[in-house]
């Protein structure tokens, strides 16, 4: 899996729970569930604004990470949604996540 082709999966409602149980990361995964319920989001938004905030606000040290993953992983985009979904923070209940839906127009 490319990392584009993992991001686009997660625009869609029906593959993306597909897309994040291909990481084998069940505490991660429980993790977004309830942070999308307590955000009032779909699973799917809430990655996307997740990964969005990650490729936003990571510093150097989290883009290293994320490459030493992808290096090191026989699924590359695989390894990086994960790294992008663990270090995007979304699971700090003491921190209010911005969220801006665009609109469909």
């Amino acid at each position: 899996m490319l990392l584009g082709d993992a991001i686009t999966r997660l625009q869609d409602e029906t593959s993306v729970e597909e897309a994040l149980a291909s990481l084998g990361d069940w505490v991660l995964m429980t993790r977004m569930r309830d942070a999308a319920d307590a955000a009032g989001l779909s699973l799917g938004t809430f990655a996307s604004v997740a990964v969005g905030r990650f490729i936003e606000r990571a510093d150097d040290t989290a883009w290293l990470a994320l490459m030493t993953a992808a290096n090191r992983a026989v699924n590359p985009g695989a390894a990086c949604l994960k790294v992008m979904l663990e270090l995007s923070r979304f699971h700090r209940l003491d921190q209010r996540i911005d969220i801006v839906i665009p609109s469909s127009q």
